[in-house]
């Protein structure tokens, strides 16, 4: 049997922000009248490293778990690899003509006052499908949200498991190469989220499919993830093999470092106990 194909290499990636925004004016304006290559790996005033010389690769088949405390830089490396960051140094090495396709700020972009049924359209375009592609995939968001005759009712009026049946549905119907799951399930009842893993797994089986999925939520990577990332101060720290539960260890452990050891044994025996 051969080995899995790599379909998303990153590789030595950084990217850095400005914590002001009169700064990050300033440093646009002078980016604009100089090469800013020759100078990027150079810390100015106020700017700081969100992701650092990170590196890894997604195989197919495969929904590797990212995890790590906030401000870690697991969203600000996902929103690079999703094209919403431009890479400024660094390489993102994907197929040709792959689809990524992420979910982060589920409503984004939904309206209030149209139905959930016009919104499937409205956020169907922000994926870049085209009308007839949405209306090809429209019975299978209906049957995959179950929201049945709520699909003719404002989306104002959802609730936000409502919501996030919805926006979910309509992401995965985009049948994307590459699925990025910042938290988006963090939200909604338990039975739909437990469809959702389960159609996860399903749908990293086809070829060429992977899922990078971002959470904290210790039980829910344990259910779903092949392969786990930490992450911390915007750098990989831990990789995990197949000891899923070991890495989820290290990344407990972690959090707790600044604790005296003795309240850092309490407390991770206390996580353990309800998370691993």
């Amino acid at each position: 049997m051969s080995d899995p194909q790599v379909i998303l290499s990153v590789r030595n990636v950084y990217k850095k922000f400005t914590k002001d925004i009169k700064y990050n004016m300033y440093y646009g304006f002078r980016d604009m009248l100089r090469n800013p290559e020759a100078t990027y790996m150079t810390l100015r005033k106020k700017e700081f490293w969100a992701i650092q010389n990170v590196s890894f690769d997604l195989l197919e088949g495969e929904i590797l778990g990212i995890v790590g405390a906030n401000g870690s830089g697991k969203t600000s490396l996902m929103r690079l690899i999703a094209g919403i960051y431009p890479v400024e140094r660094g390489a993102l090495l994907g197929l040709p003509g792959q689809k990524i396709i992420s979910v982060f700020a589920l409503k984004a972009g939904m309206q209030p006052l149209f139905t959930g049924r016009e919104n499937i359209h409205i956020k169907g375009a922000i994926f870049g499908m085209s009308k007839s592609e949405i209306e090809a995939k429209m019975a299978f968001i209906e049957d995959f949200s179950e929201l049945g005759d709520k699909l003719d009712v404002p989306f104002g009026n959802y609730s936000s498991g409502m919501s996030a049946r919805l926006a979910y549905s309509i992401a995965i119907a985009t049948d994307p190469d590459i699925f990025i799951v910042d938290e988006a399930l963090a939200v909604g009842d338990s039975v739909f989220k437990a469809k959702c893993f389960d159609h996860l797994k399903t749908y990293v089986q086809q070829p060429g499919k992977g899922v990078l999925f971002v959470s904290n939520n210790i039980r829910k990577l344990l259910k779903v993830s092949s392969r786990i990332l930490v992450m911390d101060e915007g750098k990989i720290i831990h990789e995990s093999g197949e000891d899923i539960r070991q890495a989820l260890h290290f990344y407990v452990d972690h959090c707790l470092r600044h604790l005296e050891k003795g309240k850092r044994a309490a407390k991770l025996k206390t996580v353990t106990d309800y998370d691993l």
